[in-house]
């Protein structure tokens, strides 16, 4: 297998002129630059747009209002060539050539609604060939043991540009940019450890599913468009249009949009770039490999412990084991067990010479738990710690009880135990107690002006009283009851929850959890729905620390990159669907509006209805428009029914039907008559016709249908 070869990554014809617009992207334009361009016809560039530096405040929406400025000149422009496609001044005449021989009235008008703005990567890009030095080589030996061509390895420019710390808003991880389900097939995904953090455990997976999917379709173009779109999406695309070239000129699926149809382009210009970074770029020095060395873990040790043991500090544990989540740093979980920990080479020779086995006091035999309870009525700060036999300032630290805030009612709440760190910082002010605010679940009434609009009304955050740190969402088991013997428990299906995560944490097939609720197969769990569970096998207990830390981590990972700077209202409109208006109009996650609007019915959505959405800005980066969307950003979470949309009166199916009926049973009866009326005229016409001629009929008939009339009033 020839390295760099084209003959596996060809160029075609019809993508030439996208490899040459992200050629660019990466190598000519920074991340201070936004490139407005059509989005179809890539080779159209309208303007470059100088962009203030991210760092500064107010730079965002400052950068939002040059990049609409910028649209909104060339929209005019366009609109004027579509009227008159011979306009003589000098912009016009230069977008007009830009279109070429296909520069007509009906192009010009479709060009309106397709301006884009792309942010430069040629800084980000330089820093990731940078970074990617220090794993690239151990990335080629994963993939050529997998017999993979070796250009692979240049695909996380695309996603990651090598960013080890790279989170997308939808949950994307690592440097492969893996969501939650594609990577939980492959690696571990939990708690604790999460290997999708690690740039070499992540690298083999990768390599697995790239490898699975040029075994589906025999093509590399296709097999790394899967990577984007999904093996299942390109399989449909295949059967609607054939091979790579049709479906990227012609393939016009509902979610195979901008990314996944430039994904291709991107990775051979990515590794273009790459693979000529001195012509671009001039000399770089890249990192190099941290000399380490490998110890299973026999067992379940604390962080802190092998940190004092092996001399090393804890930012360098972490550094060398991303995949180690926070709360073990914390000392909320220990290492785990059957974990391969990466140490300074040198620190682990000055301790153990040879050895990789750890002293057995070191070792724990279990896991520690992560208890949870929901806030009773009645219930303050001081009551719960007695209840659980722990401090109220360990209680109050571990919930970020802090400035203030009250616990409300149904509010999750940890339970830390002894030692474990908080999560505040030490000046941070708390609270001595709270006692419950009745009535409010989730924090304090958002306050609104007049009705707005998404770009009106902004509430900061300090106007809200919610905590980031408070899941909002019902984790524990509702009720236990005895079914035929056994214990089954009774749950709330909560968002971004599915029948396989259930199964998961109960060990068992979902078939089962089917079975118990008479699910078919195909039916998909609604929000809120009831659901039982067996808990013969894994103890309530269990499941609901399972969910928790499932929930926990969602939102620990998103608000570890995250911040929330204000939020606005959004009246939802007639036709609204909560799943398409996070992907496409929001662009966040569906928990994340839920979350802030905790007394939403999202099964129930009504027209003119208002909801409270976040303004979110990334904590280290631009904030801007990136390479590509997530994988998954398009489309609608599967979990449940895609059918809740807001609705007015006519276009609510069961009202339309109700409306139907009424008017029939209140129009029958006079429909009834007018019918035996006008058979009545027939008849006597059709006599008149036999024995009196046609003269005179049509006045007769005339003067019968008055009687008649008269007759039964």
């Amino acid at each position: 297998m020839l390295y760099g070869d084209d003959a596996l990554f060809p160029v075609y014809p019809c993508i030439k002129p996208n490899v040459e617009f992200w050629t660019k992207v990466y190598t000519k334009y920074s991340t201070n630059q936004g490139i407005l361009h059509d989005s179809e016809n890539l080779n159209v560039i309208y303007d470059v747009v100088e962009l203030i530096s991210p760092d500064r405040y107010g730079a965002r929406k400052m950068n939002e209002k040059r990049i609409d400025a910028a649209k909104h000149k060339y929209k005019i422009i366009l609109q004027k060539l579509a009227q008159n496609p011979a306009a003589t001044d000098s912009e016009a005449r230069r977008i007009a050539a830009l279109f070429g021989e296909k520069g007509n009235p009906a192009a010009f008008r479709s060009a309106i609604s397709k301006i884009r703005c792309q942010l430069g990567q040629k800084n980000s890009f330089r820093e990731g060939i940078v970074r990617s030095g220090a794993y690239t080589e151990k990335m080629k030996q994963i993939f050529q043991s997998y017999g993979l061509p070796l250009d692979l390895v240049y695909l996380p420019h695309v996603e990651s540009s090598f960013n080890l710390k790279a989170y997308s808003k939808f949950g994307a991880a690592g440097i492969w940019q893996f969501v939650r389900e594609a990577g939980k097939r492959l690696m571990i995904v939990g708690y604790a450890l999460d290997e999708r953090w690690d740039p070499i455990r992540s690298s083999e997976a990768a390599a697995q599913l790239l490898k699975r999917s040029y075994e589906k379709f025999g093509s590399w173009p296709l097999a790394i468009t899967a990577y984007n779109h999904g093996i299942a999406g390109v399989l449909k695309a295949t059967w609607i249009k054939g091979g790579y070239e049709d479906i990227f000129r012609h393939y016009n699926g509902k979610n195979f949009r901008f990314a996944s149809r430039n994904y291709y382009s991107e990775f051979l210009a990515a590794r273009n770039a790459a693979t000529n970074c001195k012509t671009y770029f001039g000399d770089l020095s890249l990192d190099t490999p941290i000399d380490s060395r490998e110890i299973m873990m026999a067992g379940y040790a604390s962080a802190k412990d092998l940190a004092r043991y092996f001399d090393v500090d804890i930012p360098t544990l972490a550094r060398l084991n991303p995949s180690l989540r926070p709360p073990v740093f914390k000392e909320h979980k220990y290492v785990p067990k059957g974990y391969v920990l990466r140490l300074p080479a040198d620190a682990v020779q000055h301790r153990m010479g040879r050895s990789t086995a750890l002293p057995s006091e070191m070792y724990r035999t279990r896991q520690k738990a992560s208890r949870i309870y929901r806030v009773q009525k009645g219930d303050s700060v001081t009551k719960i710690a007695e209840m659980n036999n722990i401090s109220v300032m360990d209680l109050i630290h571990a919930n970020r009880l802090r400035g203030g805030r009250a616990i409300h009612v149904n509010q999750i709440l940890q339970l830390p135990l002894p030692g474990e760190a908080a999560d505040l910082p030490a000046s941070a002010p708390i609270m001595s107690s709270a006692q419950i605010h009745p009535q409010k679940e989730h924090g304090g009434e958002m306050t609104a002006g007049p009705p707005a609009t998404l770009d009106e009304d902004i509430i900061t955050v300090s106007d809200l009283a919610m905590d980031p740190a408070m899941l909002g969402v019902d984790l524990q088991v509702d009720r236990v009851i005895k079914q035929k013997g056994k214990s089954i428990g009774i749950i709330q299906v909560e968002i971004e929850e599915t029948l396989g995560h259930y199964a998961e944490w109960l060990e068992i097939p979902t078939r089962i959890i089917r079975k118990l609720n008479h699910l078919p197969y195909g039916r998909t769990l609604r929000l809120h729905q009831k659901v039982k569970i067996p808990l013969d096998k894994i103890p309530k207990a269990k499941f609901e620390e399972m969910r928790y830390e499932y929930h926990k981590k969602i939102q620990e990972d998103f608000f570890g990159f995250y911040k929330i700077e204000a939020f606005q209202i959004y009246r939802l409109k007639k036709g609204d669907n909560i799943w398409t208006l996070c992907n496409d109009t929001f662009d966040l996650p569906v928990w994340l509006i839920k979350k802030y609007n905790p007394d939403v019915d999202f099964n129930n959505l009504r027209w003119s209805q208002k909801i409270l959405v976040p303004v979110v800005k990334e904590m280290t980066g631009t904030g801007m428009e990136g390479v590509h969307e997530p994988a998954t950003s398009a489309v609608p979470s599967e979990n449940y029914k895609n059918n809740n949309t807001a609705k007015g009166f006519g276009s609510d199916s069961r009202y339309l039907l109700i409306a139907v009926i009424l008017m029939i049973a209140v129009l029958w009866p006079m429909i009834r008559l007018q019918l035996m009326i006008l058979e009545k005229i027939k008849a006597v016409s059709d006599m008149l016709k036999r024995f009196c001629g046609s003269e005179k009929i049509e006045s007769d008939r005339k003067s019968i249908h008055l009687k008649l009339i008269k007759g039964k009033n």
